[in-house]
Formats: C-alpha cells, structure tokens, sequence
C-alpha cells in the first residue's frame, strides 16, 4: 500500500476522559438511563466543539483543519501546526487558542455538574477513514492518566514547544499566553504536572450580561456610569460562576463513597479556593469551598 501524504499531519493532539462515564455506561440498564446519559454526553460534545453547528464555528474548524472525535466517554481533538488559519496567524497563537479552548469547554462542563480529566501533547496524526494511528495520542491518554486530579494537563515536550517558541516573544509579560498554564507540584499520586488553569481563564470570559432594567439604564447614562453597570454585571457573573463551581465540587464529594475519589475532589477544591484567591482581590465568602470533610 502507497503511502499518501493527505493523510498525515503534526499538531496537538488531546484526549479528554468523561470522570465516572464509563461506569454509568456499563451500568445501563433502562432506555430511560440511556437517553439522559446520551443528552449529557451530547452536551460535552457540543462544548468541545464536536460537529459545530454555528456557522462561525464550522469555518474556524475549516481554516484550522480541526478534526474532534467523540464517544461515549470521551473526546480527541486534533490540530495541525500547518493549516489555513495558521498561514495567517502563526501556529503559536494558533496552538494557544486551542489549548483556551480545552479550558472553556472544561469549565463549561465543570458548572454543569460534568467533571473531566485530559492529556494534550504534540507530534503525529495520521487518520485515513476508520485508521487512527498518532503517538501524540497515545502519550495524551497517557497523560490523562497521571495527571490523576480532574484537570487537562499538557505533556513537558509540548509545554517546552509552546514555552520556547519564537511567536511567545511577541507578547509583553502580563499578557503572556502561557499564563494559562502552570506547574502544579505534588499532585495525589505524588507526580507533578503542567495544567490548564481553567478556573481564572473562565472568569475571565464570563459575559457580564445586563438585566433588563440595567439595558434600560444603560442606554441612557453616561460613559462613566455605564462603564460602572458593565463593570457590576461582569462581577455579579464572576461571582455566580464561581458559585456553580463550587457547588458542583461539593455535589461531587458528597455524592461518592470511595476515598480515593474523595482525595481528588478535596484537591480540585483546593485548587478552586486557590484560583478565586488569584482572580479576585477579596473572593466573595460565599464562593470558597474551604475543606470538604
């Protein structure tokens, strides 16, 4: 067999596991299970941008060449270096993006109760109809693994590629993309790992929707103060946020009898704890989780 180069590509490769779906799987029972498991994992995949239907998002996946693969209790997403949008942008900001976007579809995931754990790493993809073959995979499942706490880690070979690309050096040091990543020492298995910092990343994209009385208002006040209404209604959704976030942390702890599970959930509220610490300059109380026992 020939080989054909179409099918071959080189880029980041993260596989994204479902905590607790493949039990729930296994354990079907009734038609009624199957269609409530199948509406969550629907969700998912529609967060990870699995067969976009917005039309925005269907061109993105074109320009990127984009490919996610999904199943019942996880997702594979792929993303070459060489692609259309990264002619134009440069794979750097590219790769960022995309490692943005694993964080967002996390969070969105984490608020609604869905908690996930992942690898991503860097290297070979190469897909032809139902052929799948890609070491960057392998390592990424392998990362998911070890990472052992219900983040998305980056494997240090592609956290190195990111760190010492040349395109990095365009942006000043407050506004380094990297800062979505951070080393996170000591995890529960002892192993210390490179990981999405998705909890400031999703804050910082809430949407500081407007009330209606506040659209009201807002159209007719000054500068001053409608910067004053949009600035409220950005805390408000920070604080909301956080508030689901943390509620769902407890859901999860109070809702599993196994300790080992138990010890990552007491970990992710640490973290979250942590994170609200970073973001804010006083954490609303109401938001932090503090110990789970």
């Amino acid at each position: 067999m020939a080989f054909q180069k179409q099918y071959l590509s080189f880029g980041m490769v993260a596989f994204v596991d479902l905590l607790g779906y493949s039990d729930r799987v296994r354990a079907l029972e009734t038609p009624e299970e199957l269609i409530a498991l199948e509406t969550q994992v629907l969700r998912v995949q529609k967060w990870f941008q699995h067969k976009p239907t917005e039309e925005l998002e269907k061109q993105e996946h074109k320009l990127a060449a984009k490919t996610v693969l999904a199943f019942s209790d996880c997702v594979v997403v792929s993303v070459p270096f060489h692609s259309t949008l990264a002619k134009f942008q440069g794979d750097f900001d590219v790769m960022m993006a995309e490692v943005s976007s694993l964080g967002m579809a996390q969070g969105q995931c984490a608020v609604n109760g869905i908690f996930v754990r992942g690898g991503a790493d860097f290297g070979m993809w190469y897909r032809r109809g139902a052929t799948l073959i890609s070491p960057a995979m392998v390592n990424a499942y392998h990362l998911e693994g070890a990472v052992c706490v219900p983040m998305i880690g980056l494997t240090d070979e592609f956290y190195q590629h990111l760190a010492q690309h040349k395109h990095r050096s365009f942006y000043s040091k407050d506004i380094d993309p990297l800062r979505l990543i951070r080393r996170f020492e000591k995890l529960p298995n002892g192993s210390s790992q490179w990981l999405i910092d998705y909890v400031p990343l999703c804050l910082e994209s809430v949407d500081g929707a407007l009330s209606a009385e506040e659209k009201v208002e807002y159209r007719d006040a000054g500068p001053e103060r409608r910067d004053e209404i949009m600035n409220t209604a950005f805390a408000r959704d920070c604080k909301d946020w956080a508030r689901w976030h943390a509620d769902e942390i407890k859901k999860g702890f109070a809702g599993s009898d196994v300790a080992s599970v138990k010890a990552k959930y007491e970990w992710l509220a640490q973290y979250h704890d942590d994170a609200l610490g970073r973001f804010f300059s006083a954490p609303p109380p109401e938001a932090l989780i503090g110990s789970l026992a």
